[in-house]
């Protein structure tokens, strides 16, 4: 009875679980921004910055941001119902921010700007 028990609530309604735990790089970016409000150069640059983003999931909890030379250590935490991340640069998640979410093995973080939004698209380091 107890094998069925946890059977039937690992398969559970389809939600994901919080594997996140490694290390992940950007794949892609895509831009979409009114280039009548901005240069091409200037959106190459924002590509070029959001590229150099590493995210390393250490556990259940803690986020290490690694953006170019800079490293962030941040609190996480994964919403199973909905795939989302959430993280905080402060001990206990006061002032969560979305990261984004996991959609078949891809974290995909978009971020709105006054001039456009930015999709940055996540796999995990092999």
């Amino acid at each position: 009875m107890l094998f069925i028990i946890v059977f039937i609530s690992s398969c559970g309604n389809g939600t994901q679980k919080n594997n996140l735990k490694g290390k992940w790089m950007v794949a892609d970016v895509k831009t979409e921004f009114d280039e009548t409000r901005v240069n091409p150069a200037t959106l190459q640059q924002v590509a070029e910055l959001e590229r150099q983003t590493v995210l390393n999931f250490e556990n259940d909890t803690l986020l290490v941001l690694n953006v170019g030379d800079s490293k962030f250590n941040t609190f996480y935490t994964f919403d199973a119902a909905s795939a989302k991340v959430f993280y905080s640069f402060d001990a206990k998640g006061v002032n969560m921010n979305e990261l984004g979410f996991v959609r078949n093995d891809t974290l995909v973080a978009i971020s709105e700007t006054p001039v456009g939004k930015i999709h940055v698209f996540y796999s995990r380091a092999k």
